[in-house]
């Protein structure tokens, strides 16, 4: 039903006017709440078909892309500016391998005809075809009765060399072939090689790789003052775990850990398992909770002051000073006092800027939690009035919205403190006002309500104002997991967390995958490693 464009304003009577206001704000909380019922029946009625041995109703997609509805919640257009490129040339950044002159049969030449010089194209190809290599070592007998032969070429070992290793994890990690796929891409290539071998390989049985991402993942802590997080799911054995993307501009890293709470995230940030510590800090975070005063002075006559406790240490003197907490309670205290032990250590440089969405679990972990733009954006795109006044006093605000969005991302470039001021002063006067829009207006209260999280870029201008990049980051092991649905083993998800810190890493540097896997094999003294290409780049731009 398509509801008439009341136009409040042209009301005279002023109770007249506040008592449509009110039937028109009933209209969109009665519309809101039967979508929701109305999808509740369904799901009941799918339910109560599949109990009786039936199916529910069927979910059948249309044949062509069906027109942007409610459900899309993309910010895209709005806050998109578009600027000219230019179109690079296809074939600039080519290096010739070899030239080859092509000459015309003289027969075919017609008569009269008289050359003309020449004219030169570029045609790219891959030569894909096993090269088997039979090195002949030098041997020598020992007086004692032992013998040493000559050493194999760097990166040749196992009967294969780096080309084929680089190759295979390249394919594997970061263009996702399933494992079974690249084995048989390899047999039909003409390589005699085993499942077994594939897997060791994929899996770095050796732990060089391992080695390699928590490297990156320390060089890009200590390369800013800030970093950007977001996680996703990710089945471990058959189990439901979470996968944490951390990074900025020079680096990602993942990890998967068991859950996504608070302290899985300070374990990301940390680099190891936090650690817990009683001090003034943990006492401080305590009494912003529900545990009692009279419960933190019981713990903090029972725990150490300013010592380092394991999480079976912390539980052992609880339990033997008596101590019953619930299970809120547990994690209130297990959150303060691990927050507390890394704002006190010095070994990991700690986030002072955390950029992410509105989670609860990044509240507290860093000096000041920067919020994106784009997620606070999604609230009100998923805003569906009925009423026409209602639609456009909403268009008209986002409008607004994503124009203060787009002077943000100009401030980055050229901040000054009277563009803070002015940008601060607009940010209240975006959310001030009434429009009668009860739905706008308390989601306007909600973006007022984090006004220092949201504007924390003006303080400090190298902060995104959006976390689209972590996005793009969760999105590639939501890609990963439809290929292979998800590791079976601690070491398989160790593995895939490891190459695709690899891969997103040496695409921030600007390196190809396949050429610095292979080059760290065969010469890894010469050839930098991406931790310190970090470290390099974050030098000269200090």
């Amino acid at each position: 039903m398509q509801l008439p464009d009341i136009k409040l304003d042209s009301i005279p009577d002023e109770a007249t006017r506040a008592l449509v206001e009110q039937l028109l704000n009933l209209i969109e909380t009665l519309a809101a709440d039967t979508a929701v019922l109305r999808l509740e029946v369904q799901r009941l009625r799918d339910e109560n078909a599949r109990l009786k041995g039936g199916s529910g109703k069927p979910d059948i997609k249309p044949p062509l892309s069906p027109p942007p509805t409610s459900s899309d919640h993309s910010s895209e257009t709005e806050r998109y500016t578009c600027t000219p490129r230019g179109k690079k040339t296809k074939n600039s950044g080519l290096t010739v391998t070899r030239e080859q002159h092509c000459q015309l049969d003289q027969a075919s030449v017609p008569t009269g005809a008289i050359r003309h010089g020449t004219t030169s194209v570029l045609v790219q190809d891959l030569l894909l075809q096993p090269e088997v290599i039979r090195f002949v070592r030098d041997s020598w007998l020992l007086p004692n009765g032992q013998t040493i032969s000559a050493p194999l070429p760097s990166g040749y070992h196992g009967g294969f060399g780096p080309h084929i290793r680089a190759l295979a994890l390249s394919l594997g990690h970061r263009a996702n072939l399933s494992q079974p796929e690249l084995l048989t891409f390899f047999h039909d290539a003409g390589i005699s090689i085993g499942a077994g071998t594939l897997a060791r390989w994929l899996s770095d049985q050796t732990g060089q790789w391992h080695d390699e991402a928590v490297a990156i993942e320390r060089a890009g802590l200590a390369s800013s003052d800030w970093q950007a997080t977001d996680q996703t799911s990710t089945r471990v054995n058959g189990q439901n775990e979470v996968c944490h993307v951390l990074g900025n501009h020079e680096f990602t890293s993942y990890h998967t850990r068991p859950g996504g709470t608070r302290q899985d995230v300070l374990a990301v940030l940390w680099g190891q398992e936090p650690v817990f510590r009683l001090n003034g800090d943990a006492l401080a975070w305590l009494a912003d909770t529900t545990v009692s005063v009279a419960l933190q002075a019981r713990l903090s006559s029972v725990l150490p002051w300013q010592q380092d406790l394991s999480r079976s240490e912390l539980d052992q003197y609880l339990t033997e000073a008596g101590v019953v907490l619930n299970t809120q309670q547990w994690q209130q205290l297990r959150d303060g006092l691990a927050i507390a032990a890394y704002h006190a250590q010095s070994a990991v440089p700690i986030v002072r800027y955390l950029l992410s969405d509105d989670g609860a679990v990044y509240s507290g972990l860093s000096d000041q939690h920067a919020l994106c733009w784009v997620h606070d954006g999604r609230h009100y795109a998923k805003l569906s009035p009925l009423v026409p006044h209602h639609q456009q006093l909403l268009a008209d605000f986002r409008r607004e919205y994503w124009e203060y969005y787009r002077e943000l991302v100009v401030y980055r470039t050229a901040p000054s403190e009277g563009e803070r001021e002015r940008l601060r002063a607009r940010f209240d006067q975006m959310l001030a006002g009434r429009t009668g829009y009860r739905a706008l207006e308390e989601r306007k209260a909600k973006t007022a309500a984090k006004c220092e999280m949201l504007l924390a870029v003006l303080d400090y201008p190298v902060l995104p104002v959006h976390n689209n990049d972590m996005e793009l980051a969760a999105r590639r092991r939501v890609r990963k997991r439809d290929v292979s649905f998800g590791p079976q083993s601690r070491a398989g998800a160790q593995a895939w967390d490891t190459f695709q810190t690899i891969s997103a890493t040496a695409a921030k540097q600007g390196v190809r995958l396949y050429h610095y896997l292979r080059d760290r094999l065969m010469q890894p003294d010469i050839t930098p490693s991406l931790a310190d290409r970090i470290t390099e780049r974050s030098r000269i731009r200090t």
